[in-house]
């Protein structure tokens, strides 16, 4: 699993999401998998890729805006803060889009899926899938680390909380309570420049975020291809699919791409989704329940069974929710559709790897990633045979 994300940053580098490196490493990935089945795609899909992201020098411009306010009309900053708070919560926290050609041009990116079929009926499809592009550095978790990840929630959090001071100042007045108030949203404003300008001039390998989670998915897909029939799994009624999406670090737009594309389908096909990101470190593989801050619980059901299966082969794994971001799970569990996603990388605090140019070969830990594939192995096993 290693030397197909070798070959991949070896023959194209990093891959930010619209860009011919990231189409070039998913024509890699369809290539690999013709070697399994015929029945691969390249879905080509378009979007305003940068636009969430774009918006953040607008959020924290508004922010400013909004403190100046406090001395013209605490009912302009109160309205201004809170449309403001609305857009950041709504389209940048919970990827629950806004204004979503702005800022920026629309471009093209790229989805990958190949599909197994059964030895008999299909009673369901598993899809294992992850993402091929990588990020721009984020600038201040690589220089100041756990306290440039602090930073960048305080910011957050400064955003949010503002109208609620604006609604109290309308309800009690102004006074020396509300001055000293504001003197603490001046003291820690300046924390927004994690957001005002975030990212880096160099994309990041993305070895671990995520080719480790493509590679693995690949590799789980891969083990169920019949040796003797192309396009066939050794599975009895269970349909297999890999899917490498692009465009993840924009906003999950490869993914809910995808599921506006496919979802009628897969609904049809009773398809359960296993999304793999980031699987770095062996003592922190997890099951993800919840994602915090993004509002998405995943399916029970695939929770327990892939917990069986890894305790089954003695493999530890642990569940959890993550604090902050979002996996590809989510636009599959808002269509409806059961999905999960497992990551390897400790969830209480920054991974020094994270978004930052330490994500390289060099930093990923084989031994994780060689469990996860035997649980997930195990795990189709057994829900071919239920």
């Amino acid at each position: 699993m290693l030397s197909f994300i070798t070959e991949i940053i070896q023959k194209f580098g990093p891959r930010t999401a619209g860009s011919e490196a990231e189409k070039n490493a998913q024509l890699f990935v369809v290539e690999k998998c013709k070697a399994i089945t015929d029945n691969v795609q390249l879905l080509e899909f378009e979007a305003y890729l940068y636009a969430r992201f774009g918006k953040l020098k607008y959020y924290c411009a508004i922010f400013f805006i909004a403190l100046l306010l406090y001395f013209v009309s605490p009912l302009a900053a109160f309205i201004v803060s809170l449309a403001n708070a609305l857009a950041f919560v709504l389209d940048f926290m919970t990827y629950r889009v806004v204004l979503e050609s702005f800022p920026g041009t629309k471009m093209k990116s790229w989805n990958v899926e190949a599909t197994l079929e059964p030895e008999g009926e299909v009673k369901s499809t598993l899809i294992f899938s992850g993402h091929i592009d990588s990020v721009f550095e984020f600038k201040w978790w690589y220089k100041l680390g756990q306290q440039g990840a602090h930073l960048t929630v305080i910011a957050g959090a400064l955003m949010v909380l503002l109208p609620i001071f604006y609604l109290l100042v309308l309800v009690f007045g102004q006074g020396n309570w509300s001055l000293y108030t504001l003197a603490v949203f001046v003291v820690l404003s300046p924390s927004t420049v994690t957001y005002f300008n975030m990212h880096g001039d160099n994309p990041v390998d993305g070895a671990c975020d995520n080719l480790s989670g493509v590679s693995i998915a690949f590799h789980v897909f891969k083990s169920f291809a019949a040796t003797n029939a192309k396009g066939k799994s050794s599975l009895k009624n269970t349909r297999i699919k890999f899917v490498s999406f692009g465009s993840e670090e924009t906003g999950l737009t490869g993914s809910c791409k995808y599921v506006e594309l496919k979802v009628n389908d897969l609904k049809q096909e009773n398809a359960h989704i296993i999304n793999i990101d980031s699987i770095r470190v062996p003592e922190e593989v997890c099951i993800v329940k919840k994602e915090t801050m993004n509002g998405t619980n995943y399916s029970s059901l695939l929770i327990d069974r892939l917990q069986k299966s890894f305790s089954a082969v003695n493999i530890p794994i642990k569940t959890g929710a993550t604090p902050i971001g979002g996996t590809d799970g989510v636009f599959f569990v808002r269509a409806g559709l059961p999905a999960v996603s497992i990551i390897g990388l400790a969830m209480d605090k920054l991974d020094p790897t994270y978004h930052t140019r330490r994500d390289v070969i060099e930093n990923l830990n084989p031994v994780a990633m060689e469990n996860v594939k035997n649980g997930l192995v195990e795990f189709v096993r057994n829900w071919d045979k239920a």
